[in-house]
């Protein structure tokens, strides 16, 4: 057996290496959070549960499999969770009898997958790793057992594994263009011809690094190829030169001792061999899904269209398609070297559509009607411009030509007809001025029939739209709307105990145990979930104005019922605008009746109301809304004598999302009055209307200043903290095409009150997709004037809660923002410690109940807590409305605080209990959860200028309110 020190062991590299490109810092998605008093039934699901998840049965993985070669790490066993499992914790496959509920798309699905062997055995070439659960440092709450979808990695290479630059370039004889970049086309034509250059056991990222455990030439030597793709000839020639070096053996036993030793999690690493090792993981167990499923480069997500994982979107005209795929990562947590195995969704071009009738559907317009009417209005050219971005195939060419795929990168300003060119004669060599519809009558029999439309403008040149096809697996990269949005969540949305089994689903189309490549290297994953020791903390008891009852709020939700707001805010002169929608229109009795109804449920929760009705004005949708606004504004002053605090508005749920956009800019940035849009089909009606009409309380008292309810937190007593919390939005994909691309939005709240419970905001705008904020220390001044003004003095300690910071944006994050925080105190003179805790919601971990019974979804409880680390945890704070639920990834960065673990936990807790505008516990801390809505609210403050656009500050007479709940 090799130890360690063995000589084929060692790590002769030298520092040719490639840095780790920065991880995707898009925004992540929110839970759905209502703020309704009472929990929605979901279903009556069976709850006796007898299978685990994976085939051993403790949930783990089977130790049987060791076979004395040797291994890494200490002798602490696997960490294959608590073996007192109870049966109430596991999901059977008779969970959805007729009991209630439902059955998801999955489980009717007719794919016939292999069944996952109980243990997989540790190849000749691979060494036991083992490690165990990491210990807790918290000891707060009910100790307990939950499953992660985590895949524990059982061996490493005890052989050398070779790491290799490669470049691929165009040869100069082989350019078409000039450039010797290699398309996305050529590098895959070129991987496969490359096979026999690289040999059978060869991983490629399909980047710039490749992996062997085959010594393909001696360490520091290179080898260049010269590879002949399709239609290569003498005299037209289509190659592709590879060139590969040979850069060392891994360093295994580093990267083990790293794993084995740190106290930190994450696959990001400042050490450049550690940094190899994690891809070269990644790129080894990525190869074989990648040949086989629609995915993109370097992508983690795996789809296959099959009817059981895919759904036609109807909403969109039936040109998208939501298709159900795998994602598959290599992980380091809990302690443990894992594959992250989850189920993720997205939207996709149904494939071989015409491209017509998909910029009919982008552009809203009915498929029935003809291009001959509307081929040349601005409404089509709009559909047209979304196309921008994505890729099609054409028919018309060869049969080479027809399968490659081209980028859209603009349209033609004009249709086919009217757009000419010169064209070459290749036997006289004269050119001639032609136009594309003579074109392409005359060199392939085409008569177009839509020679008005624009045309499609790529590199290759320009085609008409109508020979244009949607290519298979091209995604669609705009956000959803509407109805389209509601269609896809319903579909994707899967509760726990389905999710576990599509999570199992995927293990088995990975089928890790039959790849050859992995095992020639010594790897070997567990076919089973990971399970770890978690805590159930206690809910925190909330405190009301009147009403109070302890012990209410431990399912993490709650009502309102016979309660009043611990600060009740109050407004004396209000107005109100209905704006009618068609042929749907509230008579004046009606809408008299809703605001006595209104008046009343505001009374109830403690908002002192006037006595008497609003001023009232029926506006135009399709006028001028900012006139309107002010026409109210003026009506309202007269009608009280006094300047308006508080104006609603009822919108049909119909209302173009404009006007939307029109008043709350009017009323935050021109006026400074709070505002609440209302929706008819909601508000007027008698079913639910005084559960809406709480949730609207609920708003409308934070808007006006005031406070809903507190949790008693311990350290609020012992010293005056504030609460920050950052956030940066950034446009879609489709924004980012536009010239020139609209700014990303970054907002900071702060706390201003004893309880942390009560914010103030600003915004600020920025180059896109800039995630750190540059103008940090100005905002967080204006934050600290505020909290000066209210208390007195500044804040003795700072907790800065901030969202979205990827592992390896840490130390960039930690020297910017991190580093002004201090600096911007010490401009003041005040000593204060400052704590910083980063906040993930973008992750694809999953936490299932194993020792306990879960909810109704299975999903773990509100509470549910499971520590990756010191002063690292997973958190579900929020119950399920629908699906499964995700935790948020709490990471402690600084701590000059010295705050306990369990003070951490329960900080983080109770904070979740105090959002405002809900009477449930949300799925963030709402330090963040607010910044997220200032920055999106941020973007309907901007102005068109002479220069372009500029982000309008939010009236002074909304500072101390959060007006953007």
């Amino acid at each position: 057996m090799p130890s360690y020190d063995d000589p084929r062991r060692t790590a002769d590299r030298d520092h040719h290496r490639e840095r780790s490109p920065s991880r995707d810092t898009s925004r992540d998605s929110r839970s759905r959070d209502d703020s309704h008093g009472r929990g929605r039934p979901q279903g009556n699901y069976d709850e006796h549960r007898d299978t685990q998840y994976g085939r051993s049965s403790h949930g783990s993985y089977d130790n049987s499999r060791s076979r004395g070669r040797g291994g890494y790490g200490s002798n602490r066993g696997y960490g294959r969770g608590d073996s007192r499992s109870s049966s109430r914790g596991t999901f059977s496959d008779d969970r959805r009898g007729s009991s209630g509920g439902f059955t998801h798309p999955s489980s009717a699905s007719a794919e016939k997958l292999p069944e996952l062997p109980s243990s997989v055995p540790i190849p000749e070439n691979g060494g036991e790793l083992r490690l165990r659960n990491r210990d807790g440092r918290g000891t707060v709450g009910r100790a307990l057992t939950v499953a992660v979808n985590h895949f524990v990695i059982q061996s490493l290479p005890i052989v050398k594994v070779y790491q290799f630059d490669i470049r691929m370039v165009v040869p100069p004889s082989s350019r078409r263009r000039g450039s010797e970049k290699v398309s996305a086309m050529q590098q895959a034509k070129a991987v496969l011809k490359a096979q026999q250059l690289w040999g059978e056991n060869f991983v490629f990222d399909n980047v710039s690094l490749g992996w062997s455990s085959d010594l393909l030439m001696p360490i520091g030597d290179s080898r260049n190829a010269f590879l002949d793709l399709n239609g290569h000839t003498a005299e037209k020639p289509n190659q592709v030169e590879v060139s590969m070096r040979n850069v060392g053996a891994l360093n295994i036993k580093k990267f083990v001792d790293h794993i084995t030793t740190s106290k930190s999690s994450g696959t990001h690493s400042s050490d450049p061999e550690i940094e190899d090792t994690f891809k070269a993981l990644n790129a080894v167990y990525r190869q074989d899904p990648a040949s086989r499923f629609i995915t993109r480069p370097k992508s983690t997500a795996f789809f296959i269209r099959a009817p059981s994982l895919s759904l036609v979107l109807q909403s969109t005209g039936g040109v998208l398609e939501a298709l159900r795929g795998a994602f598959q990562a290599v992980s380091y947590s809990f302690g443990h070297l894992s594959l992250n195995v989850d189920v993720v969704c997205s939207a996709f071009y149904v494939p071989n559509l015409q491209m017509v009738e998909v910029a009919k559907a982008m552009a809203g317009i009915s498929s029935q009607q003809g291009l001959h009417e509307i081929g040349s209005t601005p409404m089509f050219r709009t559909g047209c411009e979304r196309l921008v971005g994505m890729f099609f195939v054409v028919r018309h060419l060869n049969a080479v030509r027809n399968t490659k795929k081209m980028r859209i990168q603009r349209l033609s300003p004009n249709g086919a007809r009217d757009t000419s060119f010169e064209e070459l004669d290749r036997s006289s060599g004269q050119s001639a001025r032609t136009t594309v519809e003579s074109y392409f009558k005359r060199k392939y029999d085409i008569k177009l029939l839509y020679p008005n439309v624009p045309l499609l403008v790529c590199k290759d040149g320009m085609f008409p739209l109508e020979l244009c096809y949607t290519p298979e697996g091209e995604r669609y990269k705009e956000p959803l709307q509407g109805q389209e949005t509601a269609d896809f969540i319903k579909w994707a949305t899967s509760p726990a105990f389905v999710r576990a089994q599509q999570i199992m689903d995927n293990v088995k189309r990975f089928a890790w145990h039959t790849l050859s490549i992995p095992a020639s290297m010594g790897l070997s994953v567990s076919t089973s979930m990971l399970h770890v020791p978690g805590r159930a903390l206690p809910a925190p008891d909330l405190v009301y104005g009147s009403g109070t009852s302890r012990g209410e709020a431990s399912g993490g939700q709650w009502n309102l019922r016979g309660k009043q707001f611990l600060k009740a805010a109050r407004f004396r002169s209000w107005g109100l605008m209905y704006l009618a929608g068609g042929a749907r229109q509230a008579d004046d009795t009606t809408l008299q009746g809703f605001c006595k109804s209104l008046l009343n449920s505001l009374g109830t929760v403690g908002i002192g109301t006037p006595k008497g009705p609003p001023a009232f004005l029926r506006g135009n949708p399709q006028g001028d809304l900012k006139e309107e606004v002010t026409e109210l504004v003026r009506k309202t002053g007269g009608h009280f004598n006094t300047k308006p605090e508080m104006l609603f508005f009822l919108l049909h749920d119909k209302a173009n999302p404009q006007i939307y956009k029109v008043l709350k800019s009017v009323c935050e940035v021109e006026f400074g009055i709070p505002s609440q849009v209302m929706i008819v089909e909601k508000a007027l009606k008698d079913k639910g209307q005084m559960q809406y009409l709480g949730n609207i309380g609920l708003k409308v008292n934070c808007k006006l200043g005031g406070m809903n309810s507190k949790v008693e937190e311990p350290l609020f007593r012992q010293a005056r903290y504030m609460m920050l919390g950052g956030d940066s939005s950034h446009p879609s994909p489709g924004e980012l095409r536009k010239t020139p691309p609209p700014p990303s939005f970054c907002a900071l709240v702060g706390s201003y009150d004893s309880s942390c419970t009560m914010y103030s905001a600003v915004a600020t705008s920025q180059v896109s997709t800039v995630e750190l904020i540059g103008s940090f220390r100005p905002m967080l001044k204006e934050l600290l004037r505020r909290y000066e003004k209210r208390n007195n003095d500044l804040p003795g300690a700072v907790i800065y809660w901030r969202d979205g910071i990827s592992e390896s944006q840490v130390p960039e994050f930690m020297d910017r923002e991190v580093k002004d925080l201090k600096a911007t105190f010490n401009d003041l003179g005040k000593k204060v410690k400052i704590t910083i805790i980063n906040c993930v919601k973008r992750h694809h971990t999953r936490l299932f109940p194993q020792s306990e019974r879960g909810d109704k979804l299975g999903n773990v409880l509100p509470g549910t807590l499971v520590e990756n680390g010191k002063k690292d945890f997973f958190l579900v704070s929020q119950s399920a409305l629908q699906g499964t639920v995700r935790p948020c990834h709490y990471t402690v960065l600084l701590d000059e605080n010295e705050l306990s673990s369990d003070d951490i936990h329960r900080l983080t807790l109770n904070g979740t209990f105090s959002y405002g505008r809900a009477t449930r516990s949300v799925s963030i801390h709402p330090a963040v959860y607010y910044a997220d809505q200032v920055a999106e609210r941020a973007k309907l403050h901007v102005r068109a200028t002479e220069d372009g656009a500029e982000l309008k500050d939010v009236h002074d007479d909304l500072k101390y309110t959060m007006y953007w709940q």
